[in-house]
């Protein structure tokens, strides 16, 4: 997810269940459900560097052991010394929270991650919520903004709340973010029911997947894989009803040969292949050869316009391997 909707969750966590905490422990919390995403900088070390590590080392267990580790050596530096007040709040506790928050919230994406990592390079993802959710952005302001209005307003009044400022609202805010993940939990498994139910092109599927759309919570982008090509379709999922809302755009995998064999065995390609979810090959003849793109079809269906990645590999008339090498995407405004 984007940063400030980490940002604004660790801060709904720190108010729910760390409200004492001074202002320089809450910045140190928010600042560990943030800083998973520094991985995003690896994108300007090229697109391999972006398929090693993005979503990797930073989105793993032992990197919040890692913060916990460093957060307790902290408060063992701080403690008994006069500036130690500053830090009331402050433990390992929470910063180990903040950031499995992080990696939780995330894993609810469609974008997978490596939360084993570097014991297991294996990715996980729910596909349940977009990058940027605007319905959990604004559940995660209200529930902190709300609470501060709700406080100026006693303050005119001359009251004064017991309780510590916005719990109450920080853990009703943790409680709807609950019911609407188990909301789209639900839309998302009825819209994969309904894709693996239906026959497209005289052939059942043998995978498919339903992608969040990035406004709609009805909305899914769906693929579904078949013997002899790729389907990729939309379907509204609301309760138990799901209806297609978009035709069907079929495109066909390449038959097996000796060139496909050769290009998919080029190191792009390899390193290419471990991440990507629905690879597309498309190879087209040359004068002097072959050229053969690989892309991931994950990026077409939720509309990645940023860090789409895909394999060129040139081959000679023979299938002799030319030129492999990862691209960003012509239409992605990622780094070039």
């Amino acid at each position: 997810m984007d940063p400030l909707t980490h940002a604004l969750a660790s801060l709904t966590l720190q108010r729910g269940f760390f409200p004492r905490a001074k202002w320089r422990s809450v910045l140190a919390i928010i600042f560990a459900g943030v800083i998973a995403d520094i991985d995003w900088f690896s994108a300007n070390f090229g697109p391999g560097a972006y398929l090693r590590w993005n979503r990797t080392a930073t989105h793993s267990l032992i990197f919040v052991a890692a913060l916990a580790i460093i957060a307790g050596l902290f408060k063992r530096i701080v403690r008994g010394k006069e500036s130690s007040a500053n830090w009331i709040g402050f433990s390992w506790v929470a910063i180990a929270a903040a950031s499995a928050l992080h990696i939780l919230m995330d894993l609810l994406q469609a974008q997978p991650i490596a939360p084993l990592w570097p014991f297991s390079p294996k990715r996980l993802s729910r596909d349940l919520v977009p990058a940027i959710d605007p319905w959990l952005l604004a559940i995660l302001a209200a529930v902190i903004l709300l609470p501060e209005l709700f406080r100026l307003v006693g303050d005119e009044i001359g009251s004064r709340a017991k309780r510590p400022r916005g719990r109450n609202g920080a853990i009703a805010g943790f409680a709807l973010a609950a019911l609407y993940f188990a909301t789209r939990a639900l839309f998302h498994g009825n819209a994969v029911a309904a894709l693996e139910s239906r026959t497209i092109g005289g052939e059942m599927p043998h995978r498919v997947a339903a992608f969040p759309d990035s406004a709609s919570p009805f909305l899914w982008h769906g693929i579904v894989e078949t013997e002899s090509a790729l389907h990729l379709t939309a379907v509204r999922s609301m309760g138990g009803e799901v209806t297609h809302a978009t035709g069907v755009n079929t495109l066909h995998k390449p038959e097996p040969s000796a060139m496909l064999s050769a290009a998919q065995s080029s190191p792009a390609a390899i390193t290419f292949l471990k991440t990507a979810r629905f690879p597309k090959a498309t190879i087209q003849k040359e004068v002097e050869g072959y050229s053969v793109e690989i892309q991931d079809l994950q990026d077409q269906a939720i509309q990645e316009q940023y860090r789409a990645v895909f394999a060129d590999i040139t081959l000679d008339k023979n299938g002799k391997l030319i030129s492999a090498e990862l691209q960003w995407q012509k239409s992605s405004a990622g780094p070039q």
